[in-house]
């Protein structure tokens, strides 16, 4: 038995223990915490929209573009950008849409548009906050229309280091075009433009962000169940889904290649 056939029976094995999700747009494939697990999932990202504190609209920092992944999987921002100026604790709305090859990049009446050749099938939004008593919330997530209940939100107690301060939301199964609405709040302590303030050191550049990764996630020996869980009231059989849509898709390239 091959691993492709494994996956599948372990799919069914969890699988189909509810009514499937609505077959409009999206898979909810979970919600995975740290990169270190973010990574296990082998996911190739192609590109990102990204929010981030920056320096509020200082002169020194950028706080909202859209960057990609070199060959050697460096972060490359393009040269237009933008700088915006979050206020603590204040929601922002932000629009994001992918059509005929066009990513579009909106929040609070600026925009930023990238050119994609790339097939985009997975989407995941990640948050993360590395200072103390920071955080970061995605939520009023719609895709397509169709909201989505779950957000991505991380708050740093204390401790926070790059590998542990993260969140992701999964999406997959996108359709070849799509539009996703949601808000951000940002909430920090200390004046990120004053970062000498030793008694109250305040985030900046990428030390409090969000980002929309767009990309694609071929399933392996790995298996997304170990990794991406589907907090409750959500049922399992939303996961399940998930599970058996991965591994089918898993199965269509096996045999195109």
């Amino acid at each position: 038995m091959n691993k492709y056939t494994s996956f599948l029976a372990l799919a069914a094995a969890v699988g189909f223990l509810g009514a499937p999700v609505s077959a409009n747009a999206f898979t909810l494939g979970g919600v995975i915490n740290g990169e270190a697990d973010f990574n296990k999932l082998g996911a190739t990202i192609d590109v990102a929209a990204e929010g981030r504190i920056g320096d509020l609209s200082g002169a020194a920092e950028h706080e909202f573009n859209i960057h990609y992944d070199n060959e050697n999987g460096h972060q490359i921002v393009p040269t237009e950008y933008r700088s915006f100026d979050w206020v603590n604790g204040q929601g922002e709305d932000f629009t994001l849409t992918f059509d005929d090859g066009t990513l579009t990049y909106e929040i609070g009446g600026k925009t930023l548009e990238y050119s994609i050749t790339d097939t985009l099938n997975d989407l995941f939004i990640r948050t993360t906050a590395r200072k103390q008593d920071n955080s970061v919330v995605v939520d009023n997530l719609i895709l397509n229309g169709q909201a989505i209940a779950e957000n991505s939100s991380f708050t740093c107690s204390e401790g926070c280091d790059y590998w542990n301060s993260s969140q992701y939301l999964w999406l997959t199964d996108l359709e070849e075009s799509f539009t996703l609405t949601g808000t951000t709040t940002m909430t920090w302590t200390g004046d990120p433009r004053d970062l000498k303030d030793k008694d109250n050191p305040a985030p900046h550049r990428s030390e409090l962000a969000f980002q929309v990764k767009l990309g694609d996630v071929i399933i392996g020996e790995g298996l997304a169940d170990e990794l991406a869980t589907v907090p409750e009231p959500v049922s399992m059989s939303l996961f399940s889904v998930g599970v058996v849509s991965l591994a089918m898709a898993s199965l269509r390239r096996q045999q195109k290649g």
